[in-house]
């Protein structure tokens, strides 16, 4: 395989690496088995109004406070942008509606001890009523924030590329 340093091509399947972990010296994956990695699947929304975009703070463990944007796992049974639009809705008391898929954000975090590999479908939205209201419980913050500065102030990579992409959308009138 020209082009590529020892070791580092195919498997017969086409898929080393994917999905798993190099382990560290001492584990049983160091002696030849590999950690599976858990996958995790979520929805979730760009909300836009009057050039603002739906921010949520995250309750989370470690107590920091970051802005990102609302989504949620699907209940048993449910389509995506059913899922996106209800996770919107419980998060933030915001009733939006889908005008677009914008694409999936693939990212790569532990519990627990596992690695999960994560894939949250975004979707570009428009607001129909309510106004952001934190449900209290997931969320400790919902607020709107400037589509320029959320391409700054968002946490996650992702999210960003995401509003990036609703800026286009919008801009192209789609």
């Amino acid at each position: 395989m020209a082009g590529r340093p020892p070791g580092r091509g195919k498997g017969k399947t086409g898929s080393r690496g994917r999905g798993r972990r190099r382990a560290k010296n001492g584990t049983a994956a160091a002696r030849g088995a590999t950690v599976p990695a858990e996958r995790e699947f979520s929805c979730g929304g760009v909300v836009v109004r009057d050039g603002r975009c739906l921010v949520i703070n995250p309750v989370r463990p470690d107590g920091r406070t970051i802005a990102t944007l609302p989504k949620g796992h699907p209940e048993e049974g449910e389509d995506p942008p059913t899922a996106a639009i209800r996770e919107i809705f419980e998060e933030t008391a915001v009733t939006a509606r889908v005008t677009a898929r914008l694409g999936d954000v693939v990212y790569w975090y532990q519990r627990d001890g596992k690695r999960i590999r994560k894939t949250v479908r975004m979707y570009l939205c428009a607001w129909v009523d309510g106004e952001p209201v934190a449900d209290g419980f997931e969320v400790s913050g919902a607020f709107w924030m400037p589509l320029e500065r959320a391409l700054k102030e968002l946490a996650f990579p992702g999210d960003r590329e995401m509003v990036k992409k609703a800026m286009a959308r919008k801009r192209d009138g789609r």
